[in-house]
């Protein structure tokens, strides 16, 4: 008897404990964004491409990829000028090096098994809400691809592929509270 007692009182315990709860406001969002309430807007300026290689429309491809991103995951409105939150920035590289390198055979050159398409974009942002918030760093991240492939064949999966982890870290970063 006493058993059922103890349960009941856990049970009824547990239950006021979870109700009042539900008052407070949630200490996350089901899409992963911790955006002030405060902050209602975005502007996304034109990012610039400083590589020494890439696709000619990269930087125009990043810069709407950046908008697209936050308009699907955050409830931010896009405006030109003076928006809460401010992305800007520079793509700084574009390299594709050689990784995994193949045996070498019978005194022949290493041959390099796989290729590395790395992109590397430096994000100025700024929250005209709260400073402290304020970043100016560099997102990079990397594909690979077989060497018997060329660039030409895989570059535009491999970028668009790399662009979308890069939108999420500098998501993760701003909105995201990461």
């Amino acid at each position: 008897m006493r058993t059922r007692q103890f349960l009941v009182y856990t049970l009824g315990l547990l239950c006021s404990l979870s109700l009042s709860n539900c008052a407070r406001s949630p200490l996350f969002s089901f899409n992963g964004a911790s955006i002030p309430p405060d902050v209602k807007t975005l502007t996304v300026r034109n990012f610039y491409s400083d590589a020494a290689s890439g696709p000619a429309n990269l930087a125009i491809q990043f810069t709407e990829g950046v908008k697209e991103f936050f308009q699907r995951n955050s409830r931010l409105a896009l405006i030109n000028d003076n928006g809460d939150f401010l992305l800007e920035g520079t793509i700084t590289e574009y390299k594709v090096e050689p990784v995994a390198p193949t045996a070498q055979q019978g005194g022949i050159q290493q041959i390099a098994g796989q290729q590395r398409l790395t992109i590397t974009v430096k994000v100025q942002f700024t929250n005209s809400k709260d400073n402290t918030k304020d970043f100016d760093v560099p997102f990079s991240q990397f594909a690979d691809f077989n060497a018997n492939q060329t660039l030409q064949q895989v570059e535009r999966e491999l970028v668009d592929d790399i662009f979308k982890r890069i939108y999420l870290d500098i998501y993760n970063k701003t909105a995201g509270d990461w």
